[in-house]
């Protein structure tokens, strides 16, 4: 650091003439010495005091400069000692938190993917019906014109036609939210342009469930990083106690100090004459050092290292029902996460069941209706329970593959 400082002159009682009175005093030896080879001196103590009887002097000079350097080292302190104990530990939750950012990015990306790529599928499914639908009704019409047919097989085709149309509607609109929200949690931005290239039944048939039959809890990041906090909340409330016990500090300071009449010459150098007769040229900087120790040592401080402490405590006790209610919340997760599991299979099963049935349903209605021994009620029905049920197939393995990565994640991979 450095400081600058201007000092007015001072009316300090005159004590000049007195001493140069006294020619066997020590005292003004020094100062006739000072008088006739400092011109300072000679301005400030020598022309003022023997000049005039009234002269006032002051031992301080109009401009003061300094600046120096301190080093400082922690030699005894208790909060230093535990500092670097947790230091570690600090690394090790940074490297966690880092990890578990990454998986719940990884989680949150995959949930959107799955529900991006329902959305897909549904639409891409829903028109596809509508190709065969307005192809089908195209030949009803002709046979229609030909008289073969009444007129209601027809309007119910074109209702048919219109609920696909409304269907395709709302399903776009869905999937548009959906690649949206995948762009969020992409982090790219809602102009760009992503291309959804895999299937749905085909993730379905790699993905095989995770065989847990019970939960290790200890795998989960969360329980390591909670469990490495644990410790520093300790180490927290030790250093918060050290504050009760003396600290040792070394320091080294070194400096320069300069007092001069005018500004400019703090830059100037002058000549001085030693009483040996040696005359050499100085400037008016002079240098400074100091190596010591400072020890520290609490007295009182009303009370508030003491709540200090007791809001520590409070803390850890607080963090340790928190990882207490991790470990039952883990527990719960997994139960739920496997039931949920268990449950998306069966309803993937019973819909793939659903599925086949529909589809053959749908067929003999549509042969029965070419040969005209069925009717279009008949045929729009199975159709629309057909699309149901395709809808919902696509549905249940977007569920399943949504149960295996909540399951995935209870247990911590």
């Amino acid at each position: 650091n450095a400081d600058y400082t201007y000092y007015f002159r001072l009316p300090i009682i005159p004590a000049a003439e007195q001493i140069f009175n006294n020619p066997n005093q020590p005292s003004t030896k020094i100062f006739s010495y000072l008088a006739q080879n400092d011109p300072v001196i000679q301005q400030i103590l020598y022309n003022s005091a023997i000049e005039s009887k009234d002269a006032r002097i002051t031992f301080v000079l109009p401009h003061n400069l300094g600046a120096n350097i301190t080093l400082s080292q922690v030699l005894v302190d208790g909060r230093y000692f535990i500092g670097l104990k947790a230091t570690s530990d600090f690394l090790k939750i940074a490297l966690l938190q880092r990890e578990l950012n990454a998986k719940e990015i990884r989680y949150n990306v995959s949930k959107a993917y799955y529900q991006a790529l329902a959305a897909q599928e549904s639409k891409a499914y829903l028109v596809e019906v509508k190709k065969l639908i307005d192809k089908l009704l195209n030949d009803t019409r002709k046979v229609y014109q030909e008289g073969l047919i009444e007129e209601l097989d027809v309007n119910r085709l074109e209702l048919a036609l219109a609920n696909i149309d409304n269907q395709i509607n709302i399903t776009d609109k869905l999937a548009q939210v959906a690649v949206a929200n995948l762009k969020f949690q992409m982090g790219l931005p809602m102009s760009d342009e992503i291309i959804l290239t895999d299937r749905l039944s085909e993730l379905r048939q790699k993905a095989d469930p995770p065989l847990a039959e019970y939960l290790d809890v200890t795998k989960r990041t969360e329980y390591q990083l909670l469990d490495i906090t644990t410790r520093v909340r300790k180490y927290d409330v030790q250093q918060r106690q050290s504050g009760h016990f003396p600290s040792l500090i070394g320091f080294v300071n070194y400096g320069w100090q300069a007092q001069v009449n005018q500004f400019n010459d703090f830059f100037k150098s002058r000549e001085v004459r030693f009483p040996d007769g040696d005359v050499r040229r100085r400037n008016n900087w002079f240098e400074t050092g100091i190596v010591g120790l400072k020890l520290n040592i609490p007295i009182f401080d009303s009370g508030s290292k003491l709540a200090n402490v007791q809001q520590g405590k409070i803390d850890a006790q607080k963090h340790k029902n928190d990882f207490e209610k991790f470990v039952r919340a883990a527990s719960l997760q997994f139960e739920n996460a496997k039931t949920m599991l268990a449950q998306a299979m069966g309803e993937e099963a019973i819909v793939k069941r659903s599925v086949e049935l529909s589809e053959k349903i749908f067929n003999k209605s549509s042969i029965k209706f070419k040969e005209g021994v069925g009717s279009s009620f008949e045929l729009v029905q199975a159709q629309q329970e057909l699309i149901q049920n395709k809808l919902r197939l696509i549905q249940a393995q977007s569920a399943f593959l949504n149960a295996k990565a909540d399951l995935e994640k209870a247990i911590g991979q």
